[in-house]
């Protein structure tokens, strides 16, 4: 499962077309599908995926611990959850970008950590490019 979109999801819709042409032949063969959904109201049952991706996205998430704690449930055992964002709150360049985007919250490693330990994820790491990109990821426990 990943997750995508823009402010207040403004962009989804097109991102959505964009994954359905993207894998067209997935989605014929069966192995594919594109839907669109809220993350703090996932419309999967509890322990259904091995791995869930979020890209450019938990700026937007309006309650990130419990965006996370559903992130977790959909999640099967042993399952893994990617956080990439391009902004780590690292730079004043960071700052500008919540000052541009309506509703957009940057935040810091160690506040990501924290909201993922509240949400029940263990195994946190942390990662950064040399861009400064900030890569986290998340383990549900066994």
């Amino acid at each position: 499962m990943s997750s995508g979109g823009g402010p207040r999801n403004r962009l989804f819709h097109s991102q959505c077309g964009k994954a359905r042409r993207h894998n067209a032949a997935a989605i014929r063969e069966g192995s594919c599908e594109v839907r669109q959904g809220s993350v703090d109201r996932i419309e999967f049952p509890n322990g259904c995926f091995d791995a869930v991706t979020a890209f450019e996205t938990v700026y937007f998430w309006p309650d990130p611990v419990s965006c996370f704690r559903e992130v977790h449930r959909v999640l099967k055992p042993g399952g893994m959850f990617l956080i990439c964002n391009e902004c780590s709150g690292d730079t004043d360049r960071d700052d500008k970008w919540t000052e541009i985007v309506d509703g957009m919250t940057v935040y810091r490693d160690a506040q990501l950590k924290e909201l993922l330990e509240q949400a029940g994820f263990a195994h946190i790491q942390v990662h950064k490019n040399q861009k400064g990109w900030l890569c986290v990821t998340a383990g549900k426990e066994k």
